[in-house]
Protein backbone atom coordinates (compact mmCIF):
# COMPACT_ATOMS: atom_id res chain seq x y z
CA UNK A 1 0.00 0.00 0.00
CA UNK A 2 1.29 3.70 -0.80
CA UNK A 3 -0.03 6.99 -0.04
CA UNK A 4 -0.33 9.90 -2.59
CA UNK A 5 2.99 11.04 -1.91
CA UNK A 6 5.38 8.00 -1.07
CA UNK A 7 8.47 8.08 1.50
CA UNK A 8 10.64 11.07 0.33
CA UNK A 9 14.00 11.64 1.22
CA UNK A 10 14.80 15.22 1.14
CA UNK A 11 18.20 17.34 0.20
CA UNK A 12 17.90 21.32 1.10
CA UNK A 13 20.14 23.95 -1.03
CA UNK A 14 19.27 27.43 0.75
CA UNK A 15 21.81 29.39 1.66
CA UNK A 16 19.57 31.32 4.26
CA UNK A 17 20.50 29.52 7.58
CA UNK A 18 17.14 30.92 9.41
CA UNK A 19 15.27 29.68 5.92
CA UNK A 20 16.43 26.60 5.75
CA UNK A 21 15.86 25.78 8.89
CA UNK A 22 12.27 26.74 9.10
CA UNK A 23 12.07 24.60 6.04
CA UNK A 24 13.62 21.57 7.02
CA UNK A 25 11.82 21.43 10.42
CA UNK A 26 8.46 21.72 8.50
CA UNK A 27 9.17 18.64 6.14
CA UNK A 28 10.68 16.73 9.27
CA UNK A 29 7.35 17.15 10.89
CA UNK A 30 5.63 15.63 8.30
CA UNK A 31 7.90 12.63 8.51
CA UNK A 32 9.86 13.48 5.90
CA UNK A 33 13.38 12.46 6.08
CA UNK A 34 16.48 15.24 5.79
CA UNK A 35 19.46 13.61 4.34
CA UNK A 36 21.50 16.11 3.34
CA UNK A 37 22.32 20.32 3.95
CA UNK A 38 23.83 21.98 0.97
CA UNK A 39 25.35 24.92 1.86
CA UNK A 40 26.95 25.91 -1.78
CA UNK A 41 26.59 24.51 -5.36
CA UNK A 42 29.74 22.55 -5.09
CA UNK A 43 28.56 20.22 -2.55
CA UNK A 44 25.39 19.85 -3.63
CA UNK A 45 26.53 18.32 -6.93
CA UNK A 46 29.00 16.38 -5.33
CA UNK A 47 26.20 14.67 -3.14
CA UNK A 48 24.16 14.16 -5.88
CA UNK A 49 27.20 12.15 -7.78
CA UNK A 50 27.48 10.33 -4.99
CA UNK A 51 23.99 9.67 -4.43
CA UNK A 52 22.54 6.09 -4.70
CA UNK A 53 19.50 4.57 -3.51
CA UNK A 54 16.05 3.47 -3.91
CA UNK A 55 14.09 6.07 -2.03
CA UNK A 56 12.50 9.20 -4.12
CA UNK A 57 14.67 12.10 -3.63
CA UNK A 58 13.46 16.06 -4.06
CA UNK A 59 15.87 18.73 -3.60
CA UNK A 60 14.45 21.86 -2.11
CA UNK A 61 16.44 24.67 -3.29
CA UNK A 62 17.01 28.66 -3.79
CA UNK A 63 18.59 30.04 -6.49
CA UNK A 64 20.74 32.23 -4.32
CA UNK A 65 22.97 29.36 -3.34
CA UNK A 66 26.57 30.36 -3.60
CA UNK A 67 27.26 29.07 -6.58
CA UNK A 68 24.07 28.31 -8.21
CA UNK A 69 23.96 27.07 -11.73
CA UNK A 70 20.63 25.77 -13.13
CA UNK A 71 22.03 23.53 -15.63
CA UNK A 72 24.33 21.75 -13.72
CA UNK A 73 21.63 21.13 -11.36
CA UNK A 74 19.28 20.08 -14.36
CA UNK A 75 21.46 17.14 -15.08
CA UNK A 76 20.53 15.67 -12.28
CA UNK A 77 16.91 15.26 -12.95
CA UNK A 78 15.52 11.43 -13.26
CA UNK A 79 12.59 9.59 -12.46
CA UNK A 80 13.75 9.51 -8.91
CA UNK A 81 15.56 12.94 -8.25
CA UNK A 82 12.79 16.47 -8.57
CA UNK A 83 13.91 19.82 -8.22
CA UNK A 84 11.54 22.32 -6.52
CA UNK A 85 12.79 25.99 -6.47
CA UNK A 86 11.44 28.02 -3.27
CA UNK A 87 12.33 31.35 -4.21
CA UNK A 88 9.15 33.11 -4.89
CA UNK A 89 7.55 31.29 -2.10
CA UNK A 90 6.21 32.97 1.17
CA UNK A 91 8.10 31.51 4.66
CA UNK A 92 4.69 30.40 5.46
CA UNK A 93 4.00 26.96 6.71
CA UNK A 94 0.71 26.53 4.55
CA UNK A 95 2.38 28.03 1.24
CA UNK A 96 4.96 26.06 1.40
CA UNK A 97 3.67 22.69 1.91
CA UNK A 98 0.76 23.62 -0.33
CA UNK A 99 3.53 24.31 -3.35
CA UNK A 100 6.08 21.55 -2.45
CA UNK A 101 2.98 18.73 -2.52
CA UNK A 102 1.77 20.63 -5.59
CA UNK A 103 5.09 19.40 -7.51
CA UNK A 104 5.32 16.13 -6.31
CA UNK A 105 1.92 14.86 -6.70
CA UNK A 106 2.01 13.57 -10.84
CA UNK A 107 5.89 13.00 -11.24
CA UNK A 108 5.90 11.04 -7.59
CA UNK A 109 2.94 8.67 -8.20
CA UNK A 110 4.19 6.96 -11.54
CA UNK A 111 7.20 4.71 -12.26
CA UNK A 112 9.09 6.03 -15.73
CA UNK A 113 8.30 2.47 -16.74
CA UNK A 114 4.60 2.74 -17.10
CA UNK A 115 5.15 5.70 -19.49
CA UNK A 116 6.27 3.30 -22.06
CA UNK A 117 4.46 2.99 -25.19
CA UNK A 118 1.33 4.96 -23.76
CA UNK A 119 -0.44 4.30 -26.70
CA UNK A 120 -0.98 0.73 -25.92
CA UNK A 121 -4.72 0.20 -24.96
CA UNK A 122 -3.11 -2.43 -21.87
CA UNK A 123 -0.66 0.26 -20.80
CA UNK A 124 -3.37 2.85 -20.77
CA UNK A 125 -5.64 1.00 -18.64
CA UNK A 126 -2.31 0.41 -16.14
CA UNK A 127 -1.59 4.07 -16.21
CA UNK A 128 -5.22 4.95 -14.64
CA UNK A 129 -4.93 2.15 -12.28
CA UNK A 130 -2.09 4.17 -10.91
CA UNK A 131 -3.74 6.93 -10.65
CA UNK A 132 -6.59 5.78 -8.93
CA UNK A 133 -6.34 7.75 -5.55
CA UNK A 134 -7.04 5.24 -2.41
CA UNK A 135 -10.63 6.40 -0.83
CA UNK A 136 -9.90 7.27 2.72
CA UNK A 137 -12.52 8.69 5.17
CA UNK A 138 -11.48 10.15 9.02
CA UNK A 139 -13.92 10.38 11.24
CA UNK A 140 -12.75 13.00 14.35
CA UNK A 141 -14.97 15.50 16.11
CA UNK A 142 -15.03 17.15 19.79
CA UNK A 143 -14.43 15.56 23.30
CA UNK A 144 -17.06 14.39 25.03
CA UNK A 145 -18.43 11.31 23.12
CA UNK A 146 -20.39 12.93 20.31
CA UNK A 147 -20.47 9.69 18.63
CA UNK A 148 -17.61 9.10 16.64
CA UNK A 149 -17.23 5.15 16.55
CA UNK A 150 -21.10 5.22 15.81
CA UNK A 151 -21.41 7.19 12.88
CA UNK A 152 -18.05 5.82 11.50
CA UNK A 153 -19.42 2.35 11.65
CA UNK A 154 -22.64 3.21 10.16
CA UNK A 155 -20.85 5.30 7.51
CA UNK A 156 -18.53 2.07 6.62
CA UNK A 157 -21.50 -0.47 7.01
CA UNK A 158 -23.78 1.49 4.10
CA UNK A 159 -20.29 1.78 1.97
CA UNK A 160 -19.55 -1.30 2.51
CA UNK A 161 -23.00 -2.85 0.72
CA UNK A 162 -20.81 -1.78 -2.90
CA UNK A 163 -17.36 -2.13 -1.71
CA UNK A 164 -14.80 -3.70 0.47
CA UNK A 165 -14.54 -1.47 3.34
CA UNK A 166 -11.51 -1.23 6.47
CA UNK A 167 -12.64 0.63 9.41
CA UNK A 168 -9.44 1.49 11.19
CA UNK A 169 -10.06 1.81 15.29
CA UNK A 170 -7.32 4.45 15.89
CA UNK A 171 -8.70 6.34 18.99
CA UNK A 172 -6.23 5.18 21.14
CA UNK A 173 -7.66 7.01 24.36
CA UNK A 174 -11.36 5.18 23.89
CA UNK A 175 -11.32 2.67 21.47
CA UNK A 176 -15.09 2.01 20.97
CA UNK A 177 -15.41 -0.24 17.36
CA UNK A 178 -14.66 -3.66 18.54
CA UNK A 179 -17.52 -3.31 21.21
CA UNK A 180 -20.06 -1.49 19.06
CA UNK A 181 -19.86 -4.25 16.21
CA UNK A 182 -19.95 -6.66 18.91
CA UNK A 183 -23.54 -5.39 20.10
CA UNK A 184 -24.47 -4.79 16.11
CA UNK A 185 -27.83 -6.47 15.13
CA UNK A 186 -26.31 -6.76 11.14
CA UNK A 187 -22.88 -5.96 9.52
CA UNK A 188 -21.78 -6.48 6.32
CA UNK A 189 -19.48 -9.29 5.23
CA UNK A 190 -17.23 -6.73 3.45
CA UNK A 191 -17.23 -5.12 6.40
CA UNK A 192 -13.40 -5.71 8.23
CA UNK A 193 -12.18 -3.49 11.51
CA UNK A 194 -8.23 -2.96 12.31
CA UNK A 195 -7.50 -2.12 15.50
CA UNK A 196 -3.69 -0.02 15.55
CA UNK A 197 -2.88 -0.93 18.93
CA UNK A 198 -3.03 -4.59 17.98
CA UNK A 199 -0.12 -3.67 15.38
CA UNK A 200 3.61 -3.74 16.48
CA UNK A 201 4.30 -0.41 14.58
CA UNK A 202 1.99 2.05 14.69
CA UNK A 203 4.00 4.62 13.52
CA UNK A 204 4.48 3.22 10.27
CA UNK A 205 1.20 1.84 9.47
CA UNK A 206 -0.26 2.71 5.97
CA UNK A 207 -3.84 3.34 5.77
CA UNK A 208 -4.75 3.96 2.19
CA UNK A 209 -5.60 0.96 -0.07
CA UNK A 210 -6.41 1.30 -3.70
CA UNK A 211 -8.78 -1.99 -3.39
CA UNK A 212 -10.67 -1.24 -0.36
CA UNK A 213 -12.29 1.80 0.85
CA UNK A 214 -11.38 2.98 4.76
CA UNK A 215 -12.73 4.47 6.96
CA UNK A 216 -10.49 5.82 10.12
CA UNK A 217 -11.97 6.67 13.50
CA UNK A 218 -9.22 8.67 14.49
CA UNK A 219 -10.48 10.04 17.82
CA UNK A 220 -10.43 13.87 19.02
CA UNK A 221 -7.64 16.09 17.59
CA UNK A 222 -5.97 17.70 19.68
CA UNK A 223 -5.17 21.37 18.95
CA UNK A 224 -4.48 21.59 15.22
CA UNK A 225 -0.98 23.74 16.42
CA UNK A 226 0.60 21.21 17.81
CA UNK A 227 -0.46 18.47 15.70
CA UNK A 228 1.42 20.38 13.05
CA UNK A 229 4.50 20.63 14.73
CA UNK A 230 4.83 17.75 17.79
CA UNK A 231 7.28 15.22 16.27
CA UNK A 232 6.23 11.99 18.60
CA UNK A 233 5.00 9.09 16.87
CA UNK A 234 0.92 9.56 17.74
CA UNK A 235 1.24 13.59 16.09
CA UNK A 236 3.13 11.28 13.17
CA UNK A 237 0.39 9.38 12.62
CA UNK A 238 -2.19 12.23 12.82
CA UNK A 239 0.00 13.98 10.39
CA UNK A 240 0.19 10.87 7.88
CA UNK A 241 -3.50 10.08 8.33
CA UNK A 242 -4.47 13.54 7.38
CA UNK A 243 -2.27 13.47 4.38
CA UNK A 244 -3.25 10.63 3.01
CA UNK A 245 -7.47 11.34 4.42
CA UNK A 246 -9.34 12.36 0.69
CA UNK A 247 -12.70 13.22 3.07
CA UNK A 248 -12.51 14.32 6.47
CA UNK A 249 -15.83 14.21 8.80
CA UNK A 250 -15.73 16.06 12.33
CA UNK A 251 -18.50 15.61 14.34
CA UNK A 252 -19.71 17.73 17.18
CA UNK A 253 -22.14 16.57 19.92
CA UNK A 254 -25.70 18.95 20.16
CA UNK A 255 -24.98 20.83 23.17
CA UNK A 256 -23.52 24.42 23.85
CA UNK A 257 -19.82 22.92 24.49
CA UNK A 258 -19.45 21.43 21.60
CA UNK A 259 -20.81 24.32 19.28
CA UNK A 260 -17.61 26.31 21.00
CA UNK A 261 -15.06 23.52 20.51
CA UNK A 262 -16.68 23.70 16.56
CA UNK A 263 -16.16 27.14 16.10
CA UNK A 264 -12.61 26.61 17.83
CA UNK A 265 -11.72 24.24 15.08
CA UNK A 266 -12.66 25.79 12.44
CA UNK A 267 -10.52 28.77 12.99
CA UNK A 268 -7.96 26.42 13.58
CA UNK A 269 -7.88 24.09 10.40
CA UNK A 270 -5.79 26.93 8.19
CA UNK A 271 -3.18 25.53 10.12
CA UNK A 272 -3.21 22.46 8.38
CA UNK A 273 -1.00 22.24 5.55
CA UNK A 274 -3.19 20.76 2.48
CA UNK A 275 -6.77 21.96 1.52
CA UNK A 276 -9.03 18.90 2.69
CA UNK A 277 -12.32 18.48 2.10
CA UNK A 278 -14.04 18.59 5.28
CA UNK A 279 -18.11 17.55 6.39
CA UNK A 280 -18.94 18.55 9.48
CA UNK A 281 -21.61 17.12 11.38
CA UNK A 282 -24.21 18.08 14.55
CA UNK A 283 -25.00 14.69 15.85
CA UNK A 284 -27.97 13.49 18.47
CA UNK A 285 -29.86 16.77 17.64
CA UNK A 286 -33.40 16.62 19.06
CA UNK A 287 -36.63 18.10 18.41
CA UNK A 288 -37.26 20.30 21.80
CA UNK A 289 -36.84 23.98 21.69
CA UNK A 290 -33.30 23.97 22.86
CA UNK A 291 -32.28 21.34 20.53
CA UNK A 292 -33.82 23.41 17.90
CA UNK A 293 -31.91 26.75 19.13
CA UNK A 294 -28.14 24.54 19.02
CA UNK A 295 -29.01 23.00 15.32
CA UNK A 296 -29.51 26.72 14.17
CA UNK A 297 -26.77 27.80 15.43
CA UNK A 298 -24.68 24.90 14.10
CA UNK A 299 -26.15 25.80 10.61
CA UNK A 300 -24.72 29.13 11.14
CA UNK A 301 -21.03 28.31 12.28
CA UNK A 302 -21.25 25.83 9.25
CA UNK A 303 -22.24 28.69 6.66
CA UNK A 304 -21.41 27.57 3.15
CA UNK A 305 -19.83 24.35 4.48
CA UNK A 306 -20.76 20.84 3.74
CA UNK A 307 -23.06 19.42 6.82
CA UNK A 308 -25.73 17.17 8.05
CA UNK A 309 -27.70 17.03 11.14
CA UNK A 310 -28.30 13.44 12.67
CA UNK A 311 -31.56 13.34 14.65
CA UNK A 312 -30.83 11.70 18.18
CA UNK A 313 -31.74 8.06 18.44
CA UNK A 314 -30.46 5.06 20.25
CA UNK A 315 -31.28 2.35 17.57
CA UNK A 316 -27.96 4.16 15.92
CA UNK A 317 -25.54 2.86 18.42
CA UNK A 318 -27.06 -1.18 17.63
CA UNK A 319 -28.40 -1.29 14.11
CA UNK A 320 -25.65 -0.48 11.56
CA UNK A 321 -27.38 1.74 8.74
CA UNK A 322 -27.53 0.03 5.63
CA UNK A 323 -29.44 1.49 2.45
CA UNK A 324 -33.06 1.30 3.01
CA UNK A 325 -35.93 3.61 2.63
CA UNK A 326 -37.88 4.13 5.71
CA UNK A 327 -39.96 6.81 7.37
CA UNK A 328 -39.26 6.04 11.42
CA UNK A 329 -37.30 8.20 13.01
CA UNK A 330 -34.36 5.93 12.77
CA UNK A 331 -35.03 6.00 8.95
CA UNK A 332 -34.42 9.45 8.99
CA UNK A 333 -30.88 9.06 10.51
CA UNK A 334 -30.39 6.66 7.99
CA UNK A 335 -31.16 8.77 5.40
CA UNK A 336 -28.90 11.16 6.51
CA UNK A 337 -26.19 8.86 6.85
CA UNK A 338 -26.67 7.39 3.45
CA UNK A 339 -26.88 11.06 2.02
CA UNK A 340 -23.07 11.23 3.92
CA UNK A 341 -22.01 8.05 2.17
CA UNK A 342 -23.08 9.55 -0.65
CA UNK A 343 -20.82 12.40 -0.58
CA UNK A 344 -17.40 11.13 0.63
CA UNK A 345 -17.22 8.34 -1.57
Amino acid sequence: MQSEIPQLQVITAISDADCEDFVSQLLFSQGWSIIFRAIDMSGLAKFLEERTGALRTVVIYKSDLPEFEQELLNKFLSPKITHICIDNIETNSHILMTHIRGQLRLPLIIESTKFEDRSKPNNLTTLASALKQPCVITITGTVGAPGRSSVALNIANYLAEGSEVNIYDADSRAPALDYLLGRAVKSSENLSLVDISTLSKSAEISIPDRSRISVVDLGPLPPLEEVVNDRRWQAGFINRTLEETTTLIYLCKSNGLSLIRLEQFISQFPVLLRKLPIIYILNQSRSTREGRALANRFTKICDGETSFILPAHEQINTNLAIPAKRETAFGKAIAEIGRIAQVVK
